[in-house]
């Protein structure tokens, strides 16, 4: 990644006006995934994050795919807590392994039956155990899913959002941007592959045979 070419201002950012970093996109058939790199600087230091948008098609109108589409332990290659299209306004949990103990990291804001979840990560709490190189500091991310019908087929269009403070304001400030994006870069590219290769096909299929 070039910062020079994709930097979209000549100084670093602030919350509402970040500098982004725009991955080249994967596009295939009616699959499409976009992800944007962003940095800005608060009291707290450096923040970096990604968006990572995820839109394709099933072949189902969207009443048969809501029903498989709430439970996310159905389709994803994690664990859930709970059946997230169950849960507005209830802690959730995400872990690697079933009946993982730990802290909840989402909030279920709201449902919207056959068409929306939409999952609030706080800020994590002190100490909280996170990837190696998160420094937390502020919301860990904010992720929107949604269902549309289009002529009896159900377009899926997803954004998620993650962000942490990278360098901490008391450190020497030494971080560039491209430092503080790589990690992000290395998850998303994973990302990418997860979802078009595991959970796209996965929700396409339990949808079509009908099963829970």
């Amino acid at each position: 990644m070039k910062l020079n070419e994709l930097g979209t201002h000549s100084e670093r950012g602030a919350v509402q006006d970040p500098r982004y970093y725009d991955e080249a996109p994967v596009i295939q058939g009616d699959v499409s995934l976009h992800a944007r790199y962003f940095t800005y600087k608060t009291e707290a230091g450096l923040v970096a994050g990604d968006n990572f948008s995820v839109m394709f098609t099933i072949d189902q109108p969207r009443k048969e795919v809501w029903p498989y589409f709430r439970d996310f332990n159905l389709w994803q290659s994690f664990y859930y807590s709970g059946v997230v299209g169950d849960l507005e306004g209830k802690p959730l949990r995400l872990s690697t392994s079933p009946n993982e103990p730990g802290p909840c990291q989402y909030i279920v804001r709201k449902v919207i039956p056959e068409h929306l979840i939409v999952l609030d990560q706080p800020v994590p709490e002190p100490g909280y155990q996170g990837l190696r190189w998160w420094l937390g500091g502020v919301s860990a991310g904010f992720h929107v899913f949604m269902l549309s019908e289009n002529t009896g087929k159900t377009i899926v269009t997803v954004l998620m959002n993650h962000a942490s403070v990278m360098e901490r304001a008391s450190q020497r400030q030494e971080m560039t941007d491209e430092e503080a994006t790589r990690p992000w870069r290395e998850l998303v590219l994973d990302g990418m592959s997860t979802w078009r290769d595991d959970f796209i096909p996965r929700l396409r299929r339990v949808v079509k045979e009908g099963k829970r």
